[in-house]
């Protein structure tokens, strides 16, 4: 009895101290902003903890400027052979000031239709959704990121006007303990708790006033099937009020009949409405276009319909700073005051001041659905600005001027 006893009392020494090690590492790479207990508890985060030195110093407030991140590493992640490239990392944290100096890129019309479920480029189409609860901030595939206002004060003698925290799953470790794709409903609950808690004791380190409430319970997935523009709700709902589908609006059949959505809310600095031509909608476009000019022109080139996509976004406050339609050419940056197309990227964008701070409008055409469908966009575009700008509060609004919606040739 007394050698049991001792190999217990061995054993319970050796499980605290195991316990008080993960913890330890948690903490020292994440600076102790990110709740520990809430990290430990995500789906990938058994076994011994490390910080991934060779991906990040950690966050470290008093020796460095803004941004910075903690990447941890699991027994668990390593053991699985999963993290390839990422050493077996299955969680990472960010905190941020704003004025960021991020540069934002629209949706990339490099990539086929995003809304193709036999894409092998993308898990889920990157349709962000809010937060909710009163919260600035939004779910990715991956995790989710959070705004606090933070207005006058300083980090290392420079003025800041916010705060951002994001906290996420490394996609291999999402992939391997997800649900059709997505984040597990619990580890986006625990996710959206994390962020929350960093940036409320960012917050506190730098001497902000306010902080982020509660998030609710229930974080919502990514919306992931199209729907038809009539029974859109949220972020895609002005395509489906103005028309544009149906009738003489659409008599060439070129513009989408299927739009993909995340619900609107004011709070974020980004958001996203994704449409697509169905293969049966573009079937007929085939059929009614056969012996015309734009066969030839258009449709023979274009495969059939698998790019026959738009995307409609807009970026707000510091996210609309620096917004390139181009990523190769920072000349090609959305410049305030002005509207304007980019042919390089296939991309319209529009500007606004939307409650006082600048805002930015894109739509982008996937290549060469642009081709055929650029002379019909001007209406798509304009009712989509000014939607959002019912919707936030939007002024001084500048439009790409109507030639350069390209007329067929």
């Amino acid at each position: 009895m007394c050698a049991v006893a001792v190999f217990a009392i061995g054993l319970s020494g050796w499980t605290l101290w195991q316990w008080w090690e993960r913890r330890h590492a948690v903490d020292e790479a994440c600076g102790g902003l990110v709740p520990v207990g809430e990290v430990l508890a995500l789906r990938g985060s058994g076994g011994e903890i490390t910080p991934a030195r060779n991906l990040t110093d950690g966050i470290r407030l008093d020796d460095a400027r803004l941004p910075q991140s903690c990447v941890l590493r699991s027994e668990e992640a390593s053991g699985r052979g999963r993290g390839v490239g990422e050493s077996g990392s299955f969680f990472s944290a960010q905190v941020a000031t704003e004025p960021t100096g991020w540069t934002y890129e629209p949706v990339d019309d490099a990539f086929e239709d995003a809304l193709d479920h036999t894409n092998p480029y993308i898990d889920v189409p990157q349709v962000y959704q809010p937060v909710g609860g009163g919260i600035a901030g939004y779910v990715t595939d991956t995790g989710v990121s959070v705004r606090l206002p933070c207005p006058g004060t300083e980090h290392r003698g420079e003025e800041i006007t916010a705060i951002r925290a994001s906290a996420g799953l490394s996609a291999a470790t999402r992939a391997e303990f997800s649900e059709n794709g997505q984040l597990a409903q619990d580890d986006r609950d625990r996710l959206a708790r994390i962020a929350v808690t960093t940036a409320n004791n960012l917050a506190a380190e730098l001497g902000c006033s306010d902080r982020l409430p509660e998030p609710p319970d229930g974080i919502p997935a990514l919306n992931t099937e199209p729907v038809a523009p009539e029974k859109a709700e949220g972020t895609c709902a002005w395509y489906g009020e103005a028309g544009l589908h149906t009738g003489r609006a659409n008599a060439s059949g070129w513009l989408p009949d299927r739009v993909l959505e995340s619900s609107a809310n004011e709070l974020v600095w980004q958001e996203r409405c994704l449409l697509t031509v169905s293969r049966e909608a573009g079937s007929a476009v085939y059929e009614r276009h056969l012996e015309g000019p734009a066969y030839q022109r258009f449709y023979k080139a274009l495969g059939g319909p698998r790019s026959w996509w738009l995307s409609a976004e807009s970026f707000f406050g510091d996210a609309a700073e620096h917004v390139s339609t181009d990523p190769v050419d920072d000349e090609r940056a959305a410049i305030p005051g002005r509207g304007g197309f980019d042919d390089g990227a296939n991309a319209w964008w529009a500007t606004s001041v939307c409650d006082g701070e600048p805002a930015v409008h894109v739509l982008t055409a996937g290549y060469p659905y642009s081709e055929a469908v650029a002379r019909h966009l001007e209406p798509v575009f304009r009712a989509y600005v000014e939607d959002v700008a019912e919707r936030r509060g939007c002024a001084d609004i500048a439009m790409p001027p109507k030639s350069d919606y390209q007329e067929e040739s």
